[in-house]
């Protein structure tokens, strides 16, 4: 966990905002809406490289697999299942989060299981597969539960 999400999620971070004037809480409340989107986004790039190891799984288990272009060929469609109607039901917010929070969650990621793993797909064993789904399913995880943390410690600013 990076060192601001760490903070923010800390059981001390919302001590005294009742006290607190309002400019403290509106910044408060930006700062965890930053990290929320920083969190939601790196989330969905887990999630792309889950789909991704998920597939050549699959195509493996029915006696394909092996061939990256056959992978990259299918991306549109593996990329996009599970995209809903347009709108999230959420209110609009940055598409692009802050870089300084993107940069080292990232970097846990990709420390995880980074690009060189998933453009090596056709040469992993399957011990290597198997384990590079597990530690991503792990990390992807993480950064769900500190998502939905955010969301508590958003409400608790609002309130």
């Amino acid at each position: 966990m990076i060192p601001d999400l760490q903070r923010v999620l800390d059981v001390n971070y919302l001590a005294g905002i009742s006290d607190a004037p309002p400019e403290e809480l509106r910044a408060m409340r930006a700062e965890c809406a930053d990290l929320e989107n920083a969190v939601s986004y790196v989330r969905r790039l887990a999630q792309g490289r889950l789909d991704l190891l998920g597939a050549e799984t699959q195509r493996r288990a029915e006696g394909g697999g092996g061939d990256l272009g056959d992978l990259v060929d299918r991306l549109p469609e593996l990329l996009s299942g599970g995209l809903t109607a347009p709108g999230s039901g959420r209110a609009d917010q940055d598409l692009e989060p802050p870089a300084h929070l993107v940069d080292p969650l990232s970097e846990v990621l990709d420390g995880a299981v980074g690009p060189s793993v998933m453009t090596s797909l056709p040469d992993l064993g399957n011990d290597e597969l198997t384990a590079a789904l597990t530690t991503l399913t792990g990390v992807e995880d993480d950064l769900s539960t500190s998502r939905r943390s955010l969301h508590s410690t958003i409400d608790a600013l609002n309130d």
